[in-house]
């Protein structure tokens, strides 16, 4: 085990130990501050832009009006519990401690002949105020999302569930970096199994940095599932999202920088949903889910059923004889579809690193592009422009962004196979992904759960949008400790008849 380099009680040896290992005075933003207390020397360290400079004036205000003679013997026990006011202070009496709470932007607050070091948290950060996310926009619902600043993600989580069993529990991640991870999750609720298995793995990071932030993370606890095509976790930028899931039993993984909520486990289904159902009428409701799910189906298998059947016209009925291509094009069909697909690709790309004001203009000029004028010039057939944007609009109609470029890959692979072998390559390919999606679990989750294996009564909460009243039990895969949701037993109210 690593040993930690004590606190000396000579405060010249703290000063110059801190002062060579962070450059101070090479490196601007270390501010170092020397004061006199009563006869004792003292000194700080903080980082600036970090520090609420107005919080720390006033608490350290009342630490010089400390009289001389309370200071002869504990000095800083006294300074702690009489003068110390603000509340988030405490004393280390290790230097390693201390330099990883430096740099996580506390004040360090030092006293010539102490072996120990008060530590104020009166941090302030660079941070932007909660605003709606443009991912997973509503009709009607709540406007703040998730920022970069873990500690407002953490407050904007307990506003929705003041639960007094949620738990949010820190963890170190990299060796230089030390980004602060929280995992988040409802003691009483979730599976204890569940929570260690990703405590362990968080632990378990051996790297110097994580300036991907969740990114990197779930590379790191998904294991095997990082060469796996389908998304394994589940990202969400709204804390009534991340609520919902924390009351099922899941575990939330927050990375400090991020704006992004990972949860995990996670199934198929998990990816196919999306809030603006649950804000509506559970009819429609539904209705939206049913069209939704028929989008991200059209959207893997349309164009590659098109061509099989059109590069095999003997097995078309008579009636669906129109199907075929009235102007192919000087191209093969396949090519078409590849190269339509590597045009949208383009312009999603182009259309994200523009700024907004242009987004607009450049994806009109794709498309006209795209789609106009290729196909007077006989590049493309219209009817692969057709079942292309029919594809991409079911993909961006797919709320789990990695799950739509997902999608995007099986299908132009599945492209790529008809082109090579028509219909058998068709089938093979949709076999393949069938076999992928059955062995994927997420956390030791199928992937494929309620279908594979089948539970009827939680099939149903997948096809249909449920009134929240008939939601009364956990989803039993996370095998959670709490699997009712009700309080208690309903009172008939009426104790007579009993």
């Amino acid at each position: 085990m690593e040993s930690r380099p004590k606190v000396e009680s000579d405060i010249d040896k703290n000063i110059n130990y801190l002062k060579k290992l962070l450059d101070v005075g090479e490196t601007f933003d270390i501010i170092f501050r020397e004061y006199k207390i009563g006869r004792k020397r003292a000194a700080s360290f903080s980082i600036n832009a970090m520090v609420n400079d107005i919080v720390m004036a006033d608490v350290l205000e009342h630490i010089m009006a400390q009289q001389t003679e309370e200071l002869s013997i504990n000095t800083l026990q006294k300074l702690f519990y009489n003068r110390a006011t603000h509340t988030q202070v405490k004393l280390v009496d290790n230097m390693s401690d201390a330099i990883t709470s430096l740099l996580s932007g506390e004040l360090l607050f030092f006293v010539d002949g102490e072996e120990s070091i008060l530590v104020f948290d009166a941090r302030s950060y660079p941070a932007r105020t909660p605003s709606e996310s443009n991912i997973e926009k509503v009709t009607r619902g709540s406007r703040d999302s998730f920022v970069e600043t873990l500690v407002f993600n953490t407050a904007l989580i307990r506003r929705r569930l003041r639960d007094p069993n949620l738990r949010f529990e820190i963890v170190k991640v990299g060796e230089r970096s030390q980004t602060d991870v929280a995992i988040c999750y409802i003691k009483d609720i979730t599976n204890p199994d569940l929570v260690e298995t990703v405590k362990e793995r968080l632990n378990n990071i051996t790297i110097d940095g994580i300036p991907m932030a969740e990114k990197a993370v779930e590379e790191y606890i998904t294991g095997e599932g990082k060469w796996n095509i389908f998304p394994l976790v589940r990202y969400t930028e709204r804390p009534d999202v991340a609520t919902v899931h924390l009351l099922e039993g899941h575990v939330c993984v927050i990375t400090d920088t991020s704006p992004n909520v990972m949860i995990l486990p996670t199934t198929f289904w998990h990816h196919v949903q999306h809030v603006e159902e649950f804000r509506q009428n559970v009819i429609i409701g539904t209705f939206m889910r049913l069209v939704r799910m028929g989008g991200v189906l059209l959207s893997l298998i349309l164009p590659p059923l098109w061509l099989a059947l059109v590069l095999q016209p003997q097995l078309l009925p008579e009636q669906f004889a129109f199907l075929g291509p009235r102007d192919p094009g000087i191209i093969p069909l396949g090519i078409q579809f590849l190269l339509a697909e590597f045009g949208v690709e383009l312009v999603r790309m182009a259309t994200v690193h523009v700024p907004a004001a242009q987004s607009t203009a450049l994806g009109f000029i794709g498309a006209f592009m795209l789609g106009d004028i290729a196909t007077k010039v006989g590049l493309f057939g219209n009817e692969i422009i057709f079942y292309t944007a029919v594809a991409v609009v079911g993909t961006f109609a797919t709320p789990s962004v990695e799950l739509a470029l997902a999608i995007r890959t099986l299908r132009m692979a599945l492209v790529v196979l008809v082109t090579l072998f028509k219909l058998p390559g068709l089938l093979v390919g949709l076999a393949a992904a069938f076999i992928a999606l059955i062995m994927t679990k997420s956390f030791g989750i199928p992937y494929l759960w309620p279908v594979l294996p089948f539970n009827f009564k939680a099939m149903k909460d997948v096809i249909l949008r449920l009134p929240l009243p008939h939601k009364v039990m956990r989803p039993a895969i996370l095998k959670p400790l709490d699997q009712d949701r009700l309080e208690g037993e309903p009172d008939t109210g009426d104790k007579s008849k009993k």
